[in-house]
């Protein structure tokens, strides 16, 4: 069975790779004093609008593409749309190599869109994974999933970070990374190409709109309880993303971190979803009810990016880091839980559709959070994020019946 299925593990594992990377990247590309994709007098302005600009362009073409693909996996089949998803994952990747080497801006910020618009491979490697799976399997490889989705987060970060480094290689670039990336989704390609039989025998006949996460957006507050998570949701993925973005900017121009370092700090937020997800989740759902676990785990998520205002040096940094993003991936669970039973067994889909399409929105919001950097700070950033997840917690204990 595991045969069967280990090419959309792998999948998994490049969609979450493919994301955390970046981040590492992008931040040190940007904020260089001579960035490779920039004109040497480029203001401190210009530099942060085109970081944002590379922030909020992954999360608005996903808003699109994540139901896109998963509805038009529907009308060719699973195996196509993650074959498609991969190789225009590989073409993203070499967009943005290329672009760095070429010193060509429109190249970098096209190729980061168009890995955004293929970020649909993950939901549907994790649907063709259940397909395949038989009732005494699924747990396991539900929890594979979750194994490949935090390998994947530790080591895009680290993988971004350390080959973007001429101080530990010379022959390190900022293209080396995202070369290796496309190397990687090709392989994951061919794997599935050669090794995933296709789950989706029955094929639907549904119409496709690349609009329906804005209509998914609009219903969800037509539904009262939906509603409700919907908005905690949405604060809540607004106060984490800005801490995910920015503490990297911020270990960059506080502490002067190179970029392996960098890679490294963002790992630990890979090592923290790890956690999370493999040992937090499983022992609190023995003892707690999932509403009380959602709303300590944002408030601690909350207090945990208020502390990074006040922290007096940057090792501390490094287990805050791990410990709020433990706390963020449990709540985030907490809350795809409240979600999906708000909703009867026909909802599901419509529900898990508005959670991902809510996701997207937060994302691409905060991610012109860059601009504010002159006015707020990196840490003021962050701290900004804590008050959100707060409030997040706040409306959730104010309706307590959701």
């Amino acid at each position: 069975m595991f045969r069967k299925t280990a090419p959309c593990f792998f999948a998994v594992v490049i969609d979450a790779l493919g994301f955390g990377l970046v981040y590492p990247v992008m931040t040190a590309l940007f904020t260089a004093d001579h960035s490779p994709v920039l004109s040497a007098d480029a203001s401190i302005a210009v530099k942060h609008f085109y970081l944002g600009l590379s922030y909020m362009l992954y999360p608005l073409c996903m808003f699109f593409g994540t139901s896109f693909m998963g509805d038009l996996s529907d009308v060719w089949g699973r195996k196509k749309v993650l074959l498609l998803c991969m190789l225009g994952i590989t073409i993203s990747f070499l967009l943005m190599g290329m672009g760095v080497a070429f010193s060509c801006l429109s190249l970098l910020l096209i190729g980061r869109a168009l890995s955004g618009l293929m970020a649909g491979s993950q939901p549907i490697a994790q649907a063709s994974i259940a397909d395949l799976s038989t009732p005494e399997t699924k747990a396991l490889n539900m929890s594979l999933i979750s194994m490949s989705f935090s390998f994947g987060s530790v080591l895009g970060p680290l993988l971004g970070g350390v080959m973007s480094d001429q101080q530990l290689l010379p022959w390190f670039t900022f293209t080396t990374p995202f070369l290796m990336a496309a190397l990687l989704a090709f392989i994951a390609w061919i794997w599935i190409k050669l090794g995933y039989q296709d789950t989706v025998l029955v094929l639907s006949q549904k119409k496709i709109s690349i609009f329906r996460p804005i209509h998914i957006f609009i219903e969800a507050f037509q539904h009262q309880s939906v509603r409700i998570l919907a908005l905690v949701f949405l604060l809540m993925q607004m106060g984490f993303s800005l801490y995910f973005q920015f503490i990297i900017v911020h270990m960059k121009m506080v502490y002067h971190y190179t970029n392996w370092q960098l890679g490294a700090v963002q790992g630990m937020i890979g090592l923290g979803f790890a956690i999370g997800i493999l040992i937090g989740m499983p022992l609190c759902v023995k003892r707690y009810k999932v509403h009380h676990i959602a709303l300590w785990t944002l408030v601690l998520t909350g207090l945990g990016q208020l502390l990074v205002y006040v922290m007096p040096n940057s090792l501390l940094q490094w287990p805050l880091a791990v410990a709020i993003a433990t706390f963020d991936i449990m709540a985030f669970a907490c809350l795809l839980t409240l979600f999906s039973n708000a909703v009867d067994a026909q909802s599901q889909g419509w529900v898990m559709g508005i959670s991902g399409a809510v996701m997207a929105f937060a994302w691409m919001i905060t991610g012109f959070g860059s601009n504010l950097l002159s006015i707020l700070s990196s840490a003021g950033l962050i701290a900004l994020g804590g008050v959100l997840l707060l409030v997040s917690a706040l409306l959730l204990l104010k309706n307590r019946t959701v």
